[in-house]
């Protein structure tokens, strides 16, 4: 399995999430799942390096280009395609890597699935999802934690039986 990461993408980019990418590299020990860091592949791997991190346990596709936080997520994606999101989603579809995740600008992180990898047929709009504990030890799973500001009746009855 390959887990692809915009280095790139969030407030404390790329530090925070290359120090994350060698947390989960230690907690995977598994030569089966492989970590594709994409961003700048120069700062990558200087973050790498100066987290204490084994580049050899990484893949690097170079994204010479971020998509901020204030821009708007579609042009932002048709102007930029060589962006860490645009490049991440791009190798998704190609079927290069198998699971695509940023903290980056969530707008674009929903444009880019629903243009690359596509919703399931008779889905009307797109959600982001988070797993939230509950007390009894067991987790649950909470839908539309973000991206849609205003949604219509039909499509919060769809998350409800989503």
């Amino acid at each position: 399995m390959k887990i692809g990461i915009d280095a790139m993408g969030g407030d404390f980019a790329p530090k925070a999430v290359i120090s994350g990418a060698i947390l989960a590299q230690h907690e995977f020990n598994s030569t089966s799942i492989r970590i594709v860091l994409v961003g700048d592949e120069k700062i990558i791997q200087q973050t790498i390096q100066e987290e204490g991190g084994n580049l050899g346990l990484f893949d690097i596709v170079h994204a010479p280009d971020v998509i901020g936080m204030g821009e708007h997520p579609t042009k932002a994606l048709s102007h930029k395609p060589q962006s860490s999101i645009a490049v991440g989603f791009s190798l998704l579809k190609q079927g290069k890597i198998d699971s695509f995740a940023s903290a980056g600008n969530t707008g674009s992180m929903l444009v880019g699935s629903m243009f690359s990898v596509k919703s399931i047929a008779g889905v009307i709009r797109p959600c982001i999802t988070s797993v939230l504990p509950k007390e009894d030890g067991g987790v649950g799973l909470i839908l539309d934690v973000g991206t849609n500001a205003d949604c219509k009746p039909d499509v919060l009855y769809q998350f409800g039986m989503l």
